[in-house]
């Protein structure tokens, strides 16, 4: 005769115990103040907009945003001898440091962040329009479909503040030859639909003409 408890883990299945397991684990992380069904609440955004300013081929980062030892230059120096030829000076934010080129920077520091954790993938060192789509897209190439632009995820996301605006512009966005084809990859919607492309400005001096 089977005892109460062997009777009970017979009737017990694996999804059932998987089941309980994991929302008691749920439970124990989220601590007794939270419970494990309970809806998060939905960001509210209160940026008016975001305006990306890309500035493709600029200055390295250890010149930049995030500095190293400073070493000063001289001619004939090894490369790997090379930190950062500028010095770094302190901003309006505790700990963070840039560099003394950019010292109107240093002084807004605290309205602004400053995000020093992303590795490019290893995507080669000739065509920089495939580092370039990794960044507008978050999607790193190739890939099976064509992936949306941020700009076309933020104007599905929020959509138009203006009936008469588009939600997302695009101004001046040229490549400086070989790369037109590979650069066009990532100024769409991609698979979210041409709804939410770009309304492109090719020329800023021409904008008034452009439709």
């Amino acid at each position: 005769m089977k005892s109460d408890w062997s009777a009970s883990a017979a009737a017990l299945t694996r999804r059932d115990f998987l089941r309980v397991g994991g929302a008691a684990g749920a439970a124990a992380l989220l601590g007794p103040g939270l419970r494990a069904d309970e809806e998060s609440k939905k960001l509210e955004p209160t940026a008016d907009c975001l305006v990306l300013l890309w500035m493709a081929g600029g200055q390295a980062s250890t010149e930049t945003w995030d500095p190293k030892k400073y070493t000063p230059f001289e001619r004939g120096m090894e490369a790997k001898a090379v930190y950062s030829t500028f010095k770094s000076i302190p901003t309006t934010v505790d700990g963070v440091r840039i560099s003394e080129g950019l010292a109107n920077v240093a002084k807004v520091m605290h309205h602004g962040t400053l995000v020093r954790t992303f590795k490019a993938g290893d995507l080669g060192f000739i065509l920089h329009s495939r580092h370039q789509y990794h960044w507008h897209t978050g999607y790193v190439p190739p890939q099976p479909v064509a992936a949306p632009h941020i700009g076309a995820v933020i104007s599905r996301t929020l959509g138009p503040k203006h009936p008469d605006v588009p939600a997302f512009i695009d101004i001046g966005q040229r490549s400086a030859g070989g790369e037109d084809f590979e650069v066009k990859a990532f100024q769409t919607a991609g698979f979210l639909g041409t709804a939410y492309g770009p309304f492109e400005v090719p020329e800023p001096a021409e904008a008034a003409q452009d439709k």
